[in-house]
Order: structure tokens, then sequence, then C-alpha cells
């Protein structure tokens, strides 16, 4: 594809922090692209233009990180996060960036033109999550919501194994999910009221700037357990492909990914647990959401 050919790859490598510009690059083009090619219905298509454009990058990246996992005698699942951390780095500094830029759409465009070109994004605010930090004093918000970030995991870890990278789409589509819910709620919250009660509000960037230093915690920490299960997918998918099955290498790579699949359920549970405790501790956030949804 000719935009990976505009940057090195080794750049990316040597500073993850570039693919953060690279998520927001990629992000604004196709969203802008899926706009002007479909116009009914851009939602999903802009999230498969921005995964079919990082898709090059991020199986260069996993090449390279096969080909060091394969030159080693003995697996061991700390030394895969050790050597491997650049890649996660790349996944969440792009995560960030696609973030960012559906949050900026849904912040400056008119709320007709965003519900339009984010209906299924904003599908999911108007449904589970919405149901979800709606109630925010119901005694099963943990479960609600770990129920449904488990439910994300596990297709992320189903993704990639059966196509190899492609939980990038998964990923893309969290960033987009959150990015919109989070722009609009500023939006909504600014524009009905609630600049009036605190300063925090005054205007929608300010009052997305406020959502964001609330729930970076544990977006962050739910993004990274996503990240671990399709990173787990993926590295047993490909030992099924070039390792003999049942071999010593092949069983080291199942232990691995069984350890790394239980170790993002425990970051998972982390994160469902920080988000419970920042939806029902932040009063400033819950007048936010109960604002945003008058």
């Amino acid at each position: 594809m000719v935009l990976e050919y505009i940057y090195p790859l080794k750049l990316i490598e040597r500073n993850p922090f570039y693919s953060f510009i690279l998520g927001l690059c990629y992000a604004i083009i196709g969203i802008g692209i899926a706009v002007i090619l479909f116009p009914e219905d851009p939602a999903i298509v802009s999230v498969a233009f921005i995964a079919i454009m990082f898709y090059p990058t991020i199986n260069s990246l996993m090449k390279q990180e096969e080909e060091l996992e394969s030159e080693k005698e003995e697996l061991n699942i700390f030394l895969f996060f050790r050597d491997h951390q650049s890649i996660f780095k790349v996944y969440a500094f792009s995560f960030l960036g696609v973030l960012l830029a559906f949050s900026l759409f849904s912040i400056s465009l008119p709320s007709l033109a965003t519900n339009h070109i984010f209906t299924n994004q904003l599908d999911i605010l108007n449904g589970t999550t919405g149901h979800a930090i709606k109630n925010i004093f119901n005694s099963n918000l943990f479960q609600n919501l770990f129920s449904n970030n488990f439910s994300v995991l596990i297709l992320c870890f189903i993704s990639a194994f059966i196509f190899g990278d492609g939980a990038i789409f998964l990923l893309i589509w969290n960033a987009s999910v959150w990015g919109t819910i989070f722009g609009t709620l500023a939006k909504n919250a600014a524009a009905k009221g609630s600049a009036a009660s605190w300063s925090v509000c005054q205007t929608p960037m300010n009052c997305f700037l406020f959502i964001m230093l609330i729930v970076f915690a544990h977006m962050i920490i739910e993004a990274f357990s996503y990240m671990c299960a399709a990173t787990a997918g993926g590295t047993i998918s490909k030992a099924i492909i070039k390792e003999k099955l049942f071999s010593l290498r092949f069983k080291n790579f199942l232990i691995n990914t069984i350890l790394l699949l239980v170790f993002s359920l425990l970051v998972l549970l982390i994160g469902a647990s920080v988000e419970t405790a920042v939806l029902q501790g932040s009063d400033t956030y819950r007048l936010i959401i109960r604002q945003s949804f008058l």
C-alpha cells in the first residue's frame, strides 16, 4: 500500500509515539473517504478503512516479532512482555490516535451529522453501554461492565486466532466507540446547561479533557487486556501454522498463550473494577453523564 512507504517502519519501532500521529491521520482519512464513498452508512466502513490502512504496518511489525520469538530456545511470558513491549506501545498509541480523531469529529460536527456518520458507535451508547453508565447506582454495574468487556476480549482472541492480525479491526472499532461516546457526552453536557454549573464544562473541549482525565486509567487498562488477548490469539495461530503439533516448542507456545489469555482476563477484571469505582465515585462525572442524557 502506498501510505506505508511514506514513513520508514524503523521510525515507528524507534519511537512508537509516531504511531499516535499515524492513528490520528489514518482515522481522519478513513472517516473522510467513508463519508464520500458511502454517505448512507459510513460508520462501519470508516473503521474498516482505518484497519486496512493499519494492517501493513502491524503485519510487518508482527513478522519481526515472530522472527525474534522463533530464535529463542525457551519461551517465557515475562520475557515475552519485555521483548515485545514495542508492539504493545504501537498498539496503544495507535489506539489513542484513532480515539482522539473520532472524539474531535464528534465534538466539532453538528449533532445531526454526528448521529448519521457515527450511528453504529452511538448505538453502543444508547444500548448496553448506555444502560450501564446511566444506571450508575445499580448493584450489578460491575457485572454488566465486565460482561460487556469480556465479550470484546473473547472476540479479539478469536478474530486474531482465525485471521492472524485481524484483531486490529476490533481494536480500531473500540477506539472509535470510546472516542465517539466521550466526545458526544462532552458536547451534550456542555450544550444542555451544565456549563452554568461547573467551570470544567464551559466548552465541549474542556468537558472532553475532563472526561478523559477521569476515564483514561480504566480505558487504557481495558484496551491493554484486549491487546493481550489479540496477541495471544495471533501467537497460537502462527504456532499452529509454523510449528510441529505437540512438539516441545508448540507446547511452550500453547502454555504461554494460555498464560497470556489468563493475564488478559486479570487485567480486564482490574479495568472493570476501576471503571466501576470511577462511575460510582466521581460526582462530577455522574453529573456529566446525567446531563448528556437529558
